[in-house]
């Protein structure tokens, strides 16, 4: 079982590879980005986005986990199973009794009898609801009762019998449905299982952006930090040769500040980030891989996708694993209707039966009733096979069981509920496709939307470099403010911030346009989200490091 289940993962790994192709084409390996602050001596791990998919895919608990599942349910159908293995049953046993004779036939003042009991049988249930059984049955006795014509006697029997229902429990039976259940859930299961894999790939591919994104803002605060500490160096100059006052200083020591806070924050952000993928790619805790600085060797890229919303909800209905299982699940309910269905018939067997006994033993010769032996006829074991396998003494029995109670207000009240139960999880069904369909249809759009959202940035902050430019030009010449060099400066880190974003947003959707075509549900990884606040420093600073995208179906 376990050779399926990682057969499902490679073919999930080799379809996040291959499909789609233009998510694969938007997705090239290009100059890393800056690392994140850390202490040179920290060992460094080389990471792309096919490599952490793979890591996962080997390596990530979740599936761990699931992967037991199939193996349960294959389990549960040899349970199931079970119930049609032969029973195979034997009695040995040796009896010794001694009694008062209690009237003259007892055939001795005090009767003392033995017997030896030798039983063997054999019962299957059969497939189509009926029982078969075959009892082989042999006794020997050994008494003092003068009466006895046998001593030691030998008495065998060879019985077969079979009851087979014709009404209920004919086309199904408790046995049968819950055999039938099991191997519908086992395929549940594997869908179940391709559900996990393929969350786990979309989650890995979202922390890895998210990973991208906060050492991308990391170096947007450096360089913010950088360009206040320039314009203070500048400021002090300019105080000492006396063409600026002393307040425009502190001024800018202030905005330095607040940009340290910023950086400590990013700095902080992305090892959030770097723990958050490797508690998803690396099997179990061990400090040294706590101690890994993640290096991402992939760089997001945004280039223009046309969704086509119509075939993705066609393929999402079709393939989608919430969907397949809840069909499959629909498909149980309909075998528990056809059992309750049946249950509300009368219970009417044919019960049929033959057998052959034998007898045989020593035959005791006496002279008259009771009188004294006068001669004995050798006989033994031998002769009582004799008899039964050449059917001497045969018996059978033919007939009919029915029963039926009157009203059978239990097996019609089962049955109803069992049809409600069917019309409830087919209205269910009906409810998750209308679900699925809007979720398409809001990834779809969230695709759309954070395309436009690159665009946009992309252009803002081509502006904003502009005009920090030009005020930085303008103050070097006396015609502008210190105010005004530092808002430029802020704005055009919060416009390279949300273009960061924004493409990260954009790879994430693309992601999850994927995954809501062919699975349901999500996993959800450790995430992290720095905090939020008013002021423009702290906006400027703040990143996540979450399994899922802006503008997209969050991952619970």
């Amino acid at each position: 079982m376990l050779r399926t289940s990682r057969a499902i993962a490679a073919l999930i790994f080799a379809a996040s590879l291959g499909l789609p192709a233009r998510a694969r084409a938007q997705e090239p390996v290009a100059p890393r980005p800056s690392p994140p602050p850390t202490s040179p001596d920290r060992p460094t791990l080389d990471l792309s986005l096919d490599e952490s998919v793979k890591r996962a895919l080997e390596n990530n608990n979740d599936i761990a986990v699931e992967r037991y599942n199939p193996e349960l349910s294959e389990e549960s159908i040899r349970l199931y199973r079970g119930n049609y293995d032969p029973l195979l049953t034997s009695t040995v046993s040796q009896n010794s009794r001694t009694s008062p004779a209690t009237n003259a036939f007892a055939g001795a003042t005090k009767v003392d009898s033995k017997t030896s009991t030798y039983n063997f049988g054999a019962a299957q249930l059969l497939k189509t609801g009926g029982n078969a059984r075959v009892d082989f049955t042999n006794n020997r006795g050994n008494t003092n009762s003068v009466f006895n014509t046998f001593n030691p006697s030998y008495n065998s029997a060879l019985n077969a019998s079979l009851s087979q229902p014709f009404l209920r429990n004919f086309r199904i039976d408790s046995s049968r449905l819950q055999l039938r259940v099991a191997k519908k859930n086992r395929e549940i299961s594997d869908v179940q299982f391709q559900q996990t894999v393929t969350n786990v790939v979309a989650s890995v591919k979202d922390l890895y952006y998210d990973l991208i994104y906060a050492i991308d803002n990391l170096q947007a605060q450096r360089t913010s930090l950088s360009l206040a500490q320039k314009l203070l160096d500048e400021n002090q100059i300019r105080v000492k040769v006396g063409t600026m006052a002393p307040l425009d200083v502190v001024a800018a020591q202030s905005e330095v500040a607040s940009r340290e806070e910023g950086v400590i924050v990013a700095e902080a952000a992305v090892m959030d980030a770097e723990d958050a993928i490797k508690s998803a790619i690396f099997p179990k805790n061990d400090p040294s891989i706590w101690a890994l600085r993640i290096v991402p060797t992939d760089r997001p890229t945004a280039e223009p996708f046309v969704v086509d919303v119509e075939a993705a909800t066609r393929k999402a209905l079709d393939q989608r694993t919430d969907v397949v299982a809840a069909r499959k699940n629909l498909e149980n309910a309909d075998v528990n209707v056809q059992y309750a269905s049946n249950q509300t018939l009368p219970d009417l067997s044919v019960v049929a039966a033959y057998g052959s006994s034998g007898i045989g033993g020593t035959i005791i010769q006496r002279q008259g009733f009771g009188g004294p032996i006068i001669g004995t006829t050798p006989g033994g074991y031998s002769d009582a096979l004799s008899s039964v396998f050449g059917r001497d003494f045969p018996t059978w029995t033919l007939g009919l069981n029915f029963s039926y109670p009157i009203f059978n207000r239990q097996a019609a009240a089962t049955s109803a509920r069992a049809q409600i139960s069917r019309e409830q999880t087919q209205t269910s069904l009906r409810r998750l496709e209308m679900q699925v369909a809007s979720e398409v249809r809001t990834a779809g759009r969230a695709v759309e939307t954070n395309y436009k959202r690159v665009e946009s940035t992309r252009a803002a902050r081509v502006l904003q470099e502009q005009r920090l430019d030009a005020e930085q030009k303008k103050f070097a010449a006396g015609m502008s403010t210190n105010f005004v060099v530092t808002q430029a400066q802020r704005d055009l880190a919060l416009a390279l911030v949300a273009e960061l974003r924004a493409v990260a947003d954009y790879r994430k959707s693309l992601v999850n346009f994927d995954r809501v075509q062919v699975a349901g549900g999500g996993v959800a990884f450790a995430s992290t989200s720095a905090p939020r606040t008013t002021t423009a420093a702290s906006a400027i600073s703040t990143t996540s490091a979450t399994a899922s995208g802006t503008g997209v179906t969050p991952t619970p």
